[in-house]
């Protein structure tokens, strides 16, 4: 069990301090994971895409932050070993390795390579948000959607969780919105405009209604 409850450094005293450059922006909890190999695994996969592993662990060692969390693509132990060493003398940081995984054989695999679930229950995606399998090109949004719902998203895919998020079950396009929305709601006003119908009179009621309230506040204003 993690028994820290801190953050990344803070850096806003400094405008263009490097933390606000990091990869783990936002992914404290996977940051500092358990002792298990597997949350230590997903922590060094974002330090491996970080622009600026090389400033967080050179400031890990700086101030002593070495008890907790994963760093410049090291644990506190291997932080606390380079310690000793770096204390007297300059040494080469190590930069995060890319061990060799295996080649995904299905979309799913690609997507399973990229993303690392969070305690809070979200899905984080690791690295750009994007992928290539089987020469084509997919974004995140794009390859999430497709594992989790077995089709091609129609129109814009959007979050219902209102975290940065690639769940497949926190992910809807316009196909799901339109079965989500009602008649007699402005969305389903929406959905028969998208679909080029005529929109029924509840709809055509609700549209009206929501521009009329929009009126009478702005004449109150």
């Amino acid at each position: 069990m993690s028994h820290y409850s801190g953050s990344i450094p803070d850096t806003l005293t400094r405008p263009n301090g490097w933390a606000e450059r990091a990869a783990c922006q936002g992914l404290n909890d996977v940051m500092f994971p358990d002792k298990d190999n597997r949350g230590i695994a997903a922590a060094k996969a974002i330090c491996r895409t970080c622009p600026v592993w090389e400033e967080c662990l050179r400031d890990a060692l700086e101030t002593g932050d070495n008890l907790w969390g994963v760093r410049g693509g090291l644990t506190d132990r291997e932080r606390r070993d380079l310690a000793h060493r770096y204390a007297s003398t300059p040494v080469e940081l190590p930069k995060p390795r890319n061990p060799r995984r295996p080649r995904p054989t299905t979309l799913a695999d690609a997507v399973r390579q990229r993303t690392v679930r969070t305690k809070t229950g979200h899905l984080a995606w690791n690295g750009v948000a994007h992928l290539r399998f089987q020469g084509k090109r997919y974004t995140a949004f794009q390859a999430a959607f497709i594992v989790g719902h077995g089709r091609e998203p129609v129109g814009t895919v959007r979050r219902t969780c209102g975290e940065e998020c690639f769940r497949a079950d926190h992910l809807v396009d316009t196909a799901l919105r339109d079965e989500a929305a009602k008649c007699g709601t402005t969305a389903g006003f929406w959905r028969h405009h998208r679909l080029g119908e005529q929109a029924c009179g509840p709809c055509r009621r609700a549209r009206a209604g929501k521009w009329h309230g929009a009126a009478v506040k702005a004449v109150a204003v």
